[in-house]
């Protein structure tokens, strides 16, 4: 029975060395990819549209804010090891965010909706601290260029006495673009070896334009149930927002990633 207790000891003992020696994190040569699942952050300034996009502006809808923000839904990553602690990273993020307001009155209904597309690319470089034996603390700078474009439409419906109107309002933008760069900081814990789960934080400065926007406003009016002729209002036209802007940027998202 004293054998079988000495025979189990050192095989306990045997199996915690193997795991203290186990390697969890990234070495030189190595290549780890992630996915932020919710890459817009909780404490975003949003990049508003009302100047320069002609968005009317104080529109909301619930809790999404009409307009428009720099990071995307999702963020996928890419880093290289060139060293232990230093790392090349490639990020590409997708996104097609929309919002959507309808109130209804005695006289009449509006709706409002709006969509955005951007499509974000960073390049940058992570300094890695040694931590523990799972956690990667990580300090880096990148540089970034978005590209973006906007559709924002209202329908509007009144009726006052005999006459109804409806309203058809659409403002589109062609692409605008972002550049611009960020410091950041965060940490990576691994869960199990080559499995991570990380938290990240930046600050970002930007300069962004607008391309050209187009706003056009259809008005049909019925009196006494007589359709009157179409009338189409085109106030498209250039743009003058351009400008460059502090934003910060605090990304929290459950990030997963793989060392490969």
């Amino acid at each position: 029975m004293k054998k079988f207790f000495m025979v189990a000891a050192l095989a306990a003992t045997s199996l915690v060395a193997a795991q203290a020696q186990e390697e969890f994190k990234p070495k030189a040569g190595d290549v780890t990819t992630d996915f932020s699942l919710f890459a817009n952050g909780l404490f975003n300034t949003p990049l508003s549209l009302h100047n320069g996009g002609n968005v009317p502006s104080g529109i909301t809808s619930g809790s999404n804010s009409l307009e428009f923000k720099l990071n995307p839904v999702g963020v996928l990553k890419g880093r290289y090891f060139f060293q232990d602690d230093l790392a090349l990273r490639l990020s590409l993020g997708l996104g097609m965010p929309s919002a959507k307001e309808t109130t209804n009155n005695t006289n009449g209904s509006q709706e409002q909706k709006y969509r955005t597309s951007t499509l974000f690319v960073g390049l940058g470089i992570e300094k890695h601290f040694a931590g523990t034996n799972r956690l990667s603390p990580y300090v880096g700078a990148e540089l970034h260029l978005g590209s973006y474009s906007t559709n924002y439409e209202l329908h509007n419906t009144v009726t006052a006495g005999n006459v109804t109107t409806k309203t058809d309002k659409e403002i589109k933008t062609a692409p605008g673009f972002v550049f611009g760069g960020g410091l950041f900081l965060g940490a990576d814990y691994y869960i199990a070896p080559k499995v991570f789960l990380g938290l990240e934080a930046g600050l970002n400065i930007d300069s962004r334009s607008l391309g050209k926007t187009t706003d056009i406003t259809t008005t049909n009016q019925t009196i006494n149930g007589v359709a009157q002729p179409t009338t189409t209002a085109d106030n498209s036209g250039k743009t003058k927002y351009s400008g460059a802007s502090l934003s910060t940027d605090l990304q929290v998202g459950f990030k997963i990633g793989f060392v490969f």
